[in-house]
């Protein structure tokens, strides 16, 4: 019996019926098996519990790559005093910066989207409730009177049994907060990444000499690793992740510390003077000692034969520059030359290169070290996933394509990818059954690689 979930709208479900019943008749064979697989996530983030209890208007900017960074539509902090503002305060700054009508503008028409729409079905068949954007809020609030409960009943939902987590971005939280969340999706287990960023994030404020920070800088990043004394939040890393891209376009890999001596000194100079906002002139400040913090984390990858994630596609504007995030600009890090010798370290390019998908599944066919993940294109292109797996699986080898979410701020986030991801991913294994491209237990081995064997053989995961 296929179980296409646990509760809720009748309208939901015969919806969903009609869209199994247009499926070749392979397909729900296909879907049976792919629908009850367990999954690793190779890409994803913390959970916290600020989003237990939440308002339809809030629900859509937090879940949503546009809503994602409203504060920086303002000057900076103002967001964040006026949402946690008292009602004298959000008074006056809405007064001021007109906060209120432009949010509201931003999620209304997020709340149009075909996505919106779409989830809003897919949780009410879940909560058990109407589907509307209110009702579905109203019922999600009543269950997440024992938030941490809730979470792991999604996590089950969809099987999750690994995520390897970046804790280069937490909304401040620390220790205690990401242990909470791991702690919370047991029996799922959590594996750790440390991020590049982190540790610039603690040293590039610092006035202190470039040997010093370059040793501070090594000698962080090992512990981080290894899980030493403070470690990545307490405990140890399995990969690491590098932001590099979308600040600098193309990357080169630097060993001249001399050109990198010369970076961090201008940086020293000028940290304190440009704006935050103001994208090119603050990396192009750094460019060059970001160039050589991300070589020596990859040389260190390298000879622990650890994977490297590198965010490409997708973007989070409008901190970061879109144009930068071509797939195609990861080529000398996939190579990694050094003495006429290509060594080739484990490369990941997150989110599918999206939308640049095509770009990203060539690199990957291309350079045996180069991998292929999925997330942010699962969820959020959820319908025509189906199309993007065929496009990638006619060139990436199945051995190399991973499950991954990206899921961030809502832990609906982790499910939905889940879901859409295997309803898809059993849509598109089942084409190629039925074109003969694939043999039935060939379509279902691919997909166990997809959604884990892959991702625990490359993280060596036990």
């Amino acid at each position: 019996m296929i179980m296409i979930s646990n509760a809720g709208s009748s309208n939901h479900l015969e919806g969903l019926s009609l869209f199994l019943s247009r499926q070749h008749p392979e397909f729900l064979k296909v879907f049976e098996i792919v629908n009850g697989l367990p999954i690793d996530d190779t890409h994803c983030h913390i959970i916290t519990a600020r989003d237990a209890i939440t308002t339809p208007q809030r629900y859509v900017e937090r879940i949503s790559l546009t809503g994602y960074p409203v504060g920086t539509y303002f000057p900076q902090g103002i967001y964040d005093r006026w949402l946690n503002g008292d009602e004298a305060t959000k008074f006056d700054l809405d007064k001021a910066y007109g906060i209120q009508s432009k949010v509201a503008g931003i999620t209304r028409d997020i709340a149009e989207s075909v996505f919106m729409k779409f989830l809003v079905k897919e949780l009410a068949s879940f909560l058990g409730c109407e589907p509307r954007l209110e009702a579905v809020i109203e019922a999600r609030n009543e269950r997440c009177k024992n938030y941490w409960a809730y979470v792991n009943d999604l996590f089950r939902d969809v099987n999750y049994e690994n995520i390897m987590l970046d804790t280069g971005y937490t909304e401040g939280c620390g220790a205690t907060e990401i242990s909470e969340f791991e702690d919370s999706i047991s029996p799922c287990r959590s594996n750790r990444l440390a991020r590049i960023e982190m540790i610039q994030r603690e040293l590039f404020p610092l006035e202190i000499s470039f040997e010093e920070y370059e040793q501070r800088f090594v000698t962080r990043m090992r512990e981080m690793l290894d899980g030493e004394g403070e470690g990545n939040y307490g405990k140890k890393s399995y990969g690491m992740k590098s932001y590099l891209l979308p600040f600098i376009g193309l990357i080169r890999p630097l060993y001249d510390r001399g050109v990198a001596q010369a970076s961090w000194n201008t940086l020293r100079e000028s940290f304190h003077k440009i704006s935050p906002r103001d994208r090119e002139a603050n990396y192009n400040v750094s460019k060059d000692l970001r160039r050589y913090d991300f070589t020596i984390a990859l040389e260190e990858c390298l000879k622990r034969d650890i994977p490297m994630q590198i965010h490409t596609g997708d973007g989070e504007a409008p901190s970061v520059i879109l144009r930068n995030q071509d797939p195609f600009f990861l080529e000398e890090v996939c190579r990694f030359d050094r003495d006429d010798v290509m060594r080739m370290p484990k490369i990941i390019p997150l989110h599918a290169g999206y939308p640049s998908v095509g770009k990203a599944a060539w690199l990957s066919h291309l350079y045996p070290n180069c991998y292929f993940e999925l997330s942010i294109m699962t969820p959020f292109v959820h319908q025509s996933l189906f199309q993007r797996y065929m496009q990638v699986m006619e060139v990436v080898p199945l051995s190399k394509i991973m499950y991954a979410s990206d899921a961030y701020h809502i832990p609906e986030l982790y499910w939905l990818a889940g879901r859409w991801g295997k309803r898809y991913l059993a849509q598109a294994l089942t084409e190629h059954v039925v074109g003969g491209t694939l043999s039935f237990d060939e379509a279902i081995e691919g997909a166990r690689m997809i959604l884990y064997k892959n991702n625990r053989s490359l993280y060596r995961l036990n």
